[in-house]
């Protein structure tokens, strides 16, 4: 004869070892162990994409797929053509100018499932013309700007300080000239008193 076992209201605090004896017209009692399992339908799973890296037009994506609670969850990918990935988090490389490739996450449990899913192509571009793209190419524009300026101050200091070797200032060149011009004097004064005496 078979028989059921009926619980009613149920709740996942219902799980666990049962035992249920039976006993014949004769008196005789037979027992049975049965272990029940009360499931919630599994929730829809939160699905995040973070950019790790990105060089060129190539992203590195690590998708993590996360549901509330605990309990048996199975966790299958499917996504470029690979749904081989049982494990919550996923790690892709994809370039922003590829086809629009989605990747959904499959969760579920003994009695139910639910799924999330994401192109990871467009996060990809949008990674790539995001705030952090704009920074990157503002401190290129900056570096560059400063590297021009910088050069060009070298440029126009060495270009005077050669054209001042080559054209010294007129009173530089006097007070040299009365230099050699008293050293010459006090020579001659002196040669004649010499020879005198």
């Amino acid at each position: 004869e078979t028989l059921s076992l009926h619980i009613s209201p149920v709740g996942t605090n219902d799980s666990g070892n049962y035992t249920a004896e039976f006993e014949n017209t004769e008196g005789f009692v037979t027992a049975l162990w049965f272990k029940v399992w009360v499931w919630a339908p599994v929730h829809p799973p939160h699905l995040e994409t973070q950019i790790l890296l990105q060089d060129q037009g190539w992203c590195n994506i690590s998708l993590i797929c996360s549901v509330p609670g605990d309990g048996n969850i199975s966790y299958n990918w499917s996504c470029l053509g690979d749904s081989s990935k049982y494990h919550p988090q996923l790690f892709l490389r994809v370039h922003q100018d590829s086809e629009p490739s989605i990747c959904g996450c499959n969760v579920s449990n003994p009695v139910s499932w639910s799924m999330a899913s994401s192109d990871v192509v467009a996060e990809c571009r949008a990674a790539a013309s995001g705030p952090a793209s704009i920074i990157t190419w503002w401190a290129v524009a900056v570096s560059l700007g400063l590297a021009l300026a910088i050069s060009t101050a070298l440029i126009v200091t060495c270009y005077r300080r050669r054209k001042q070797r080559q054209n010294p200032p007129g009173g530089h060149v006097e007070q040299t000239l009365t230099v050699y011009e008293e050293v010459g004097k006090a020579q001659a004064t002196q040669d004649p008193v010499s020879a005198g005496g």
